[in-house]
């Protein structure tokens, strides 16, 4: 009877301290959420031996560096909006343009920018419509080595919304060693 007492209180206690922290994770944000899971893949990938970090020499990227160059981009893109599209955290075209300066090249960051947002008023609106056909983390992708030493990553996907589309990422490796979009193609 003691011993099952015992087990019980222990058995509450853990649920106690582990109830509340799965509910702060099923409420966090996407970007969160995902930013977390990138770090794992890159976690995972580098207990296993299987990241050799990207650099001039090396052009190669993990599954977790490719990801985290689209993600981050993806996430940058999509913006917090009040009911009437008003994006929250940037009044100016050209301030949030200025906020891709880590993550792509401008002509880059124009094409797709200019699709999904437009500044009326003083202010910075998203266009209401679909997110753009993106890198999916589940599908396998091609990497090669251009001429020029960049690095192009090819992904043929299919979904219900977009049919099958293939993407091109051009990505060049900064001087941190951190891939820059340069370049983004549909086929």
């Amino acid at each position: 009877m003691k011993r099952s007492f015992v087990g019980l209180a222990v058995v509450s206690i853990a649920l106690l301290v582990l109830i509340p922290f799965s509910y702060s994770q099923l409420n966090a944000a996407p970007s969160q959420y995902q930013s977390s899971e990138q770090s794992n893949i890159n976690f995972e990938e580098r207990e296993r031996g299987e990241v050799k970090l990207a650099n001039k020499e090396n052009p190669q990227l993990s599954k977790g560096e490719v990801v985290q160059a689209t993600s981050s981009f993806m996430d940058q893109l999509i913006q917090d909006t009040s009911s009437q599209y008003e994006v929250k955290n940037y009044d100016s075209m050209k301030a949030y343009k200025e906020s891709f300066s880590d993550l792509a090249e401008p002509e880059v960051v124009d094409k797709f920018v200019d699709r999904y947002y437009e500044e009326r008023d003083g202010n910075l609106y998203i266009i209401p419509t679909e997110t753009p056909a993106w890198f999916q983390i589940a599908e396998d992708y091609e990497q090669e080595t251009t001429e020029d030493g960049n690095i192009l990553i090819t992904q043929t996907n299919q979904t219900e919304l977009d049919g099958e589309y293939t993407i091109k990422f051009e990505l060049q490796l900064k001087d941190s060693g951190q891939p820059y979009i340069m370049d983004i193609q549909y086929e």
